[in-house]
């Protein structure tokens, strides 16, 4: 089944973007009276029929409406940003269709870099639900210092993680209350500072090992992520 995306999904005609007509008329050769479904990543997944097959204003006609809940549990990725972009990307993708409901970008001592595409990522996120074929959307927050992230963070509702290389004493397995939540920090390829290990601890974070291997940033999101995943939903 392929998936297309609007964002708006409320009024009974919908008019598909330009990137989505094109797909949709030029290169699947759909034509009017074909269906076609579209998600909004809001957990809403309609049935269509194209009124006008116009390969810049493709037109459409919603015949059918299902709505799908969010998960009651989930699983918040925060990161701090390569300096590779497409590593970055990577991540993005494999970590939206692992299933992760929301990503954060933070800015640390050793972090390469300290300012984010927003509209580059959010792409990356439609793209990856479209293919995963599921309904919500991830949260994308923009990039945050350390400090200020760790000190908003209501850690008595969440499992609050950090992945560090250096003192640990737990597994991820150790460290999870199945019923709550999951919020994993993942530093930069130096590593969290001792200082900002302190503060997170005195968050009441959870300092994890990943195991015996040092992974990349953007690994260690992703194998952290189908870790998690696999734990909260098996």
């Amino acid at each position: 089944m392929q998936l297309f995306f609007h964002q708006n999904l409320e009024n009974n005609r919908v008019e598909l973007p330009e990137d989505e007509s094109k797909h949709c008329v030029r290169v699947l050769r759909k034509k009017v009276g074909d269906e076609i479904t579209l998600i909004d990543g809001k957990g809403n997944k309609v049935n269509c029929k194209i009124i006008d097959d116009n390969q810049k204003k493709c037109k459409l006609e919603i015949i059918e409406k299902l709505h799908f809940t969010s998960k009651a549990i989930g699983l918040h990725i925060a990161i701090a940003p390569t300096k590779n972009f497409d590593k970055m990307d990577w991540m993005l993708e494999k970590c939206t269709e692992i299933g992760v409901t929301e990503i954060s970008f933070i800015e640390t001592e050793n972090a390469e870099r300290n300012k984010i595409n927003m509209e580059r990522c959010e792409k990356i996120l439609i793209q990856s639900i479209k293919q995963s074929k599921q309904y919500w959307l991830p949260k994308l927050n923009n990039i945050i210092s350390f400090k200020q992230f760790v000190s908003n963070q209501k850690t008595t509702d969440l499992n609050c993680l950090m992945a560090w290389c250096n003192e640990h004493t737990l597994t991820i397995n150790e460290s999870i209350d199945l019923k709550k939540s999951t919020l994993l920090l993942i530093g930069p390829e130096g590593d969290f500072t001792d200082l900002e290990a302190k503060l997170a601890i005195e968050q009441n974070f959870k300092t994890i090992s990943l195991g015996q291997n040092i992974l990349r940033t953007e690994t260690a999101a992703v194998y952290a992520s189908a870790v998690i995943n696999n734990l909260l939903h098996s």
